[in-house]
């Protein structure tokens, strides 16, 4: 029997975002220039590369999401799948940095093709079971604050160390395939050794249900969950703006504020900032309601974006770095409610369906995130072209108005605008601490086959407003 309270198991579970936001941010930030720089690969083909990765990822995600809620075996449904998933994440890891002695750029795009679908395969074998399971290992609404609270400084730890040490280690050597090749190893260890971790480390706590397995058709009915379609809005528009600023940082402090210099400093202080707002928004999402977190990031993030339209080259660098840093309080709200109340929802599912289906749930938000970040992120390229953006025009001093300004609108504005959208979507989430607890004698009393008659009005009418259903038709009746 594991030990199921206390540091040790939020420790690891937290583990499985070690990978989860450590290889995203490494591979946000280095794949296009290994691509190109290192393989010599025209940026056209290594744009491809990602492209058909993103839509492999239609078709794996929401498929392992019904295959993590079919699985049957004596390791678990969900965590059978770190067990060997943390062979298949070193090995992909590996592929994905060295291509083995392949030459020729039809051979190189063909391999590195694979290896990205090989790649984003793994991540998707251990990380949708990874987001479904923390619904089976506790039903407590201030424990899964915790848990998340815990997962989420893992991965925001993680992607300090990410954002610097790979290039570190590439740095180090003359020959930058070795470099690369170093990298992949030791990262690949770390992440493989993480997932064992996180499979020694959990538990489930499956319901007993009439699960008869699920169609292709399944993953659409999701979005029949009106709770669900409230958090997609808050999730897909919170994730993009994240996206955005992180992609467009470099973009802003060389163009717009004319300091390449601050770009270390300023990405550790965001991500800083991050990390400690994280342990502070799971504390106080487990006293009050994992929205506010969410309302204090979006605000402060949108001041703070309001402040840098009016920085100049003049700016005294420190003004910089702490303004910007306060776009990690923005996103650590963000990113824990996205995290935190996904969990929650499948309970809502089960009030509708009643099956236990957090695999399908955790497959569709995996695939909407990974499509919303390509879309964001692929969207700044021709923008940057619309704006006359030009590296040679940065080296030599000689930046059009337009680029200044148009690097200023896409880093500033286009965040506050997801940020107020994200703002009013959680007006529409309902899903709090006090409907949250009314959802679970909801859920007690059909488990229990009692008379639906016997419960309260209130009940059935928060039931109802959290699934956008009538309650003639709660648990498939």
């Amino acid at each position: 029997m594991k030990k199921r309270d206390g540091l040790i198991p939020k420790l690891a579970y937290g583990c499985g975002d070690i990978y989860g936001g450590g290889s995203f941010l490494i591979v946000g930030l280095l794949i296009l220039v290994f691509l190109t720089d290192v393989e010599g690969l025209s940026g056209t083909l290594a744009g491809l590369i990602v492209l058909i990765g993103k839509v492999w990822d239609a078709v794996t995600d929401p498929f392992m999401g019904i295959l993590s809620d079919k699985t049957r075996s004596r390791f678990g449904r969900r965590r059978v799948y770190f067990l060997f998933g943390s062979i298949l994440v070193l090995i992909s890891w590996i592929m994905l940095w060295y291509s083995f002695g392949i030459s020729g750029t039809i051979g190189k795009f063909v391999y590195y093709t694979f290896a990205y679908i090989f790649f984003s395969t793994s991540f998707t074998i251990v990380m949708v079971p990874y987001n479904a399971i923390l619904a089976e290992m506790t039903t407590d609404y201030s424990k899964r604050s915790s848990f998340t609270g815990v997962r989420l400084g893992f991965s925001a730890a993680a992607a300090i160390i990410c954002a610097v040490v790979p290039a570190m280690i590439t740095g180090a050597f003359s020959d930058e395939r070795i470099g690369y090749l170093a990298m992949a190893t030791i990262f690949a260890i770390i992440f493989g050794t993480a997932w064992l971790l996180v499979y020694l480390g959990t538990w489930e706590n499956t319901q007993s249900t009439n699960e008869e397995g699920f169609s292709w058709k399944d993953w659409l009915s999701v979005f029949k969950n009106k709770t669900f379609r409230n958090y997609i809005r808050i999730f897909v528009s919170s994730q993009m703006a994240i996206d955005i600023v992180m992609a467009l940082a470099v973009y802003f402090l060389n163009v717009s504020i004319r300091k390449e210099h601050l770009y270390i400093p300023t990405m550790a202080a965001i991500l800083g900032v991050q990390l400690a707002f994280i342990g502070v928004f799971s504390v106080l999402a487990q006293k009050t309601n994992k929205k506010i977190p969410a309302v204090i990031g979006a605000i402060t993030w949108i001041s703070a974006s309001l402040i840098l339209l009016l920085f100049s080259p003049q700016t005294p660098d420190i003004i910089i770095i702490i303004v910007c840093a306060f776009i990690g309080i923005g996103a650590a709200g963000c990113n824990f409610i996205s995290w935190s109340i996904l969990p929650d929802i499948s309970d809502v599912d089960e009030l509708m369906t009643g099956k236990r289906r957090e695999g399908l749930y955790s497959g569709v938000s995996t695939f909407l995130r990974k499509m919303a970040g390509g879309l964001a992120v692929g969207g700044i390229g021709p923008l940057l072209d619309i704006f006359h953006y030009s590296d040679q025009s940065v080296k030599s001093g000689q930046i059009e108005p337009l680029t200044d300004i148009g690097i200023k609108l896409m880093f500033c504005i286009i965040p506050i605008v997801l940020l107020l959208y994200t703002f009013f979507s959680l007006r529409s989430y309902k899903l709090g601490k006090e409907e949250y607890g009314v959802l679970h004698k909801l859920l007690a009393n059909y488990r229990s086959e009692d008379n639906v008659a016997q419960l309260e009005p209130e009940a059935i009418q928060v039931g109802e407003l959290l699934t956008g259903a009538k309650s003639e038709t709660f648990y498939g009746k």
